[in-house]
Order: C-alpha cells, then structure tokens, then sequence
C-alpha cells in the first residue's frame, strides 16, 4: 500500500511545488492550506481503511496563528507523539528548532533545500517507532512513567522537558478531568498534580487516583506556588505522599522525583518477590486450598484454581467449602491421605486423592490434593471427546466454535520462534438504538447473523474466525510484527462499526481484547481463551471502541481521541 503524507501548508506555490515532488517521490499526498483543517484530518484518518497517515510535512507558521497551535498541541498528544513529521521552514528559528528538538521522529529542513527530503522520509518512516522508548538518556529512568497536570502550558511543558532529561517518560495532562481519563488508559508510576487546576483542586483529583482500582497504585505527589499549611495538609490526607514548589530549584525538584522514584521501584521488587513466593509455593505445595474456622475457603494456590477449572485465585477465595469440598467427610477426619469426589467451578463431579493437615493452635484445615486420573465423573457413560470438545464444553462455548478452538490449540502446540506471530482478538459486539439504548447485538432480530457473516467476511482464513458467545466473536490473526497486529485489531473493529444494518436509527459499536498466542506458549487453549475473556471484561467496565492490548496492558482506542494535550 501507498504511504500516505499529510502536507500543511498555507502557501498555494510552496504546497504545490512540494507536493508534486513527494507524489513524484511515490507517496500519495493529501495537501491542506488550512491548519484548522489539517488537525481535523488527522482525527479523521483513522475513519476508513487505508487513510492512515505515515507521516506529516508541517510548514512552520511565522506569524501567530490559532489553527496552527491547535496542530501543533494535537502532533504533542498521546495519539500522535509517534507520527513522523518533517517541519518545513523558511527562517529556522529558535523557536522551530526547539519544538524539533523536543519531539521525537522529528525533524526540520529550511524550504530552499525542499529537495533533499527524500531522505528524510526515508529516516524518519523506517525507523523503528516503540511507545516504550520516548527518550534515550544517559540516566537510567526509563522505568518510571510520570504524568504531569498542570493547567498552564509552560510550567507543564518545562516539567516534561526537565523531566524527560533525566530520562523518565512523561506524559503530560492540562486538567481534572483530562488527567483521569489518560490514567485511566496508560500505566503510570508517579503523578504530579498542580493543586489549583481550572476545573478543580489537585487533593480532589488525588483522591479519585487512588480510589480507583485502575490507577490507585500511583504514588501522588502535589505540586503548588505556595508554602500554605491547609494546602500541604489537604494533599497529605489526600494521599500525595509529598509536597513541591514551583518556585524550587531544578536540582531539588528533580531529588524529590528521584527519592519517589526509589520508592516506586522498591514497591515494584517487593510486588515481583511476592509473585516469586507465590509461584515457589505453588511449586512445592502444588494444589493447596486452606479452609477456616467459619468453613470458608481464605487461601487456594494457582494450581487449586486451574485444577478445579477456576479463573483465577481470587474466584476461589471467600467461597464456602462446602462448595468444593466434601465439608462433612472432612471435619470427621484428622491428618491422613483419603480419596472423595469434589465439584469444580462448573459443579461437576471430580475424583482427588488429598492430604488432610490440621494446623496446631488454628482451626484451619491445609488440604494439599490431586485430581485422580480421569478426574471427572460424568453422570451419563462418557462419550468419546477430544481435546477441542472439552475445551467448548468446559469454557460453554458454541459447538460451531469446535474448529477455532483446535486451530488455537494447533498453533500453541506448533509455533516456533522463527515462525509467524499470531494473536488471539476476543470481541464483543453492541448496538445503540435510536433513543441512545445501548445493548449486545444479538437482543436485535436478525442482527446477529449479518454480523457473523459480515465478520467472517473480513478474516477470510479458514478457522480463524468464530462466533465464542451470543454477541462474542474470536479471531486469530497471523502477522510478522507487533504492530501489524494492533492495525488489525483497529480495522476489524472499524469495519464492524461501520456496517449497514439495514436498520433505521441502529448504530455499532464494539471492544475487544488482543492477547498474542505466540508469547503464551506457556498456557494450555482453555487458559488463553479465559485470559481474554478476562480482559474483554475489563474493557467493557471501561467503555466501547477500545481494545486491551493484554501482553502490553494498554488500551488501543478504535479512533484518535479529540482530545489535545
């Protein structure tokens, strides 16, 4: 396909000269006077399949001018910080050099020498774009993402930059509710928060951080132009573990972050040493569950919840054994080996070999077990199955997904480093009526069935797509790289949206979740398809037209937010 460059340039002659040489370069040009016009469409590219924009050729405004500010706030944003731009410029400013030098994939050729942009292009559109590394420093701070919100453009921007010196990423945010909605769709360590905002005060906002499960792992730290006492004391019961000044000096600002940032990664290696007990736990234990004195189940190892067929750890949890366990066989037993039937998370019948320990000084009982083989216990003669059968079954997906389902598991069982990557799309479908009802797309007659058509359509490899629930849809998707992935994912999706329903006053929408299949060869079928449902689950609490890339934790918007930074 065609790159496709996005040309600004409000000169009629110098748009012209320079488009007619990019087209004579072999890129298709889409040549704008109007800098207003020109953010609106690169909010727009992403509205039909191939109107992608590879790169910007920005001439640089030398006089004051609205629209152009807009533009250049909008190619500063998280959706188009990666866009390689090529500023076009007659004076070469200091100005224009400064705003080169601060972004990346950037750079600047004064328009006399517009020739030599060939080479250019080719630099800036080949080189790797990674969001993980927004700047090369000599100090070792990649590992901390920092966000900024601060209603006023200088003192956000100076932050950035000084911040960014240092090696931290920074993104940075203008207000409340600005700062939110980017927390919510990125992983941030540390937040520094102006304590008077235009639309409200830095306490309330460290407030909602923190209490809210998605990003209440972030340490807060607020920043402020006076040393007021009811300021710092309304930041610290807030919870902002520290307090800065504006009118500090660079070298003291940065040692409070650095002390912050001591202390984030040390929660980090406390965090990963708690995994690694956990994991030799399992290792040891193997299948472990620990029942309470109240009969309730407060401890169940990873091995407990995958072998009686649950989620996650966390499902087990609270439950009462006698969901489980035969309870009454064992309160009567003491410490020993015995042999019983259990109920997995589906209430089927399995048979475990266990060994009962009752802890001195504790009313607690450690059952360590197994499942016997051919654990479960059918209540009819047990039909003859494979692999794939049990999956659908177990997971009660459609038995029309029987296909799909062995192809996923083919693919864990084959791939090999040196082969293509595949990912697994989970997708949920939804239809908004026309008095803005939003439900799943198979309450609407007749709906279903175009959609399963129509999706199928768009993936047309043999068992790589499928109908996984009522309004459910999985596929898997075969590509060299990462991001070749993502473009599908965004495509897919906006396909879906786009589809005539026939209906009036129906509109669609959708969220999915992405989860590659090559880099969980470690999991069995049954445990990369929960996992998605998993992340599929966090998405719609979230919002539609977004898609959970799960092996980057990152949100993948259907469009490019409106949103300028």
């Amino acid at each position: 396909m065609t790159s496709r460059l996005l040309l600004v340039e409000p000169s009629a002659t110098m748009r012209y000269v320079l488009e007619n040489y990019a087209q004579s370069l072999g890129f298709a040009v889409v040549a704008i006077g109007d800098y207003k016009q020109a953010e609106e469409a690169l909010h727009q590219q992403f509205r039909s399949y191939g109107g992608d924009f590879a790169g910007v050729l920005l001439g640089w405004s030398i006089v004051p001018d609205e629209g152009a500010d807009a533009l250049i706030a909008t190619l500063e944003s998280q959706d188009f910080v990666d866009l390689p731009v090529v500023v076009m410029s007659t004076d070469m400013r200091a100005e224009t050099r400064a705003w080169v030098a601060g972004r990346e994939h950037t750079a600047v050729l004064a328009w006399k020498e517009y020739q030599s942009i060939d080479g250019l292009l080719q630099r800036l559109l080949q080189s790797p774009v990674d969001s993980n590394d927004t700047f090369t420093s000599k100090f070792d701070n990649a590992d901390i993402n920092v966000l900024i919100v601060d209603d006023s453009v200088s003192i956000r921007f100076a932050l950035r930059d000084l911040f960014e010196l240092q090696g931290y990423k920074v993104s940075v945010a203008s207000g409340h509710d600005e700062a939110l909605a980017i927390a919510q769709q990125n992983s941030f360590d540390i937040a520094v928060l102006d304590f008077y905002l235009q639309d409200g005060t830095g306490d309330v906002l460290c407030r909602k951080l923190i209490a809210d499960p998605k990003t209440g792992h972030l340490t807060c730290a607020m920043l402020t132009g006076t040393y007021a006492d009811h300021i710092i004391k309304r930041s610290l019961r807030a919870g902002a573990v520290e307090c800065m000044f504006k009118n500090e000096s660079s070298e003291l600002l940065l040692a409070r972050i650095d002390a912050l940032s001591r202390f984030v990664r040390q929660r980090k290696k406390l965090a990963s040493e708690q995994r690694r007990l956990d994991e030799l736990v399992d290792a040891l234990a193997g299948a472990t569950m620990v029942i309470d004195a109240n009969d309730v189940i407060s401890y169940a190892s990873q091995q407990a919840s995958s072998m009686l067929g649950f989620d996650s750890q966390s499902s087990l949890l609270g439950l009462n054994a006698a969901q489980i366990v035969d309870l009454a066989a064992v309160k009567r037993a003491s410490d020993g080996k015995f042999r019983n039937q259990w109920r997995d998370a589906t209430q089927g019948l399995v048979n475990v070999v266990y060994r009962q320990l009752v802890l001195e000084d504790s009313l607690d009982i450690v059952l360590n077990f197994k499942l016997m083989p051919g654990g479960a216990v059918a209540s009819t003669p047990a039909a003859v199955s494979s692999p794939a059968t049990d999956i659908v079954n177990s997971l009660k997906l459609p038995q029309s997904s029987m296909a799909f389902v062995s192809m996923l598991k083919t693919y864990l069982d084959n791939l090999n480093p040196n082969s293509e990557s595949v990912s697994l799309l989970v997708m949920d479908t939804y239809a908004a009526t026309a008095n803005g009802e939003m439900q799943p797309s198979n309450n609407i007659d007749g709906l279903p069935e175009m959609i399963e058509a129509a999706l199928k359509n768009v993936y047309k490899r043999e068992n790589h797509v499928a109908k996984l629930g009522d309004h459910r849809y999985g596929f898997l998707l075969r590509h060299s790289t990462e991001p070749q992935a993502y473009l599908l994912t965004r495509k897919i999706m906006q396909v879906y949206n786009a589809l005539n329903t026939g209906a009036d006053g129906i509109s669609l929408s959708s969220t999915g979740c992405l989860l590659g299949v090559s880099a969980n060869k470690d999991k069995s079928a049954a445990q990369v398809l929960r996992l998605s449902a998993q992340g599929l689950e966090v998405v719609n609490q979230r919002g539609k037209n977004q898609a959970l890339l799960l092996d980057l934790r990152r949100m993948l918007p259907v469009y490019a937010s409106t949103q300028k930074s």
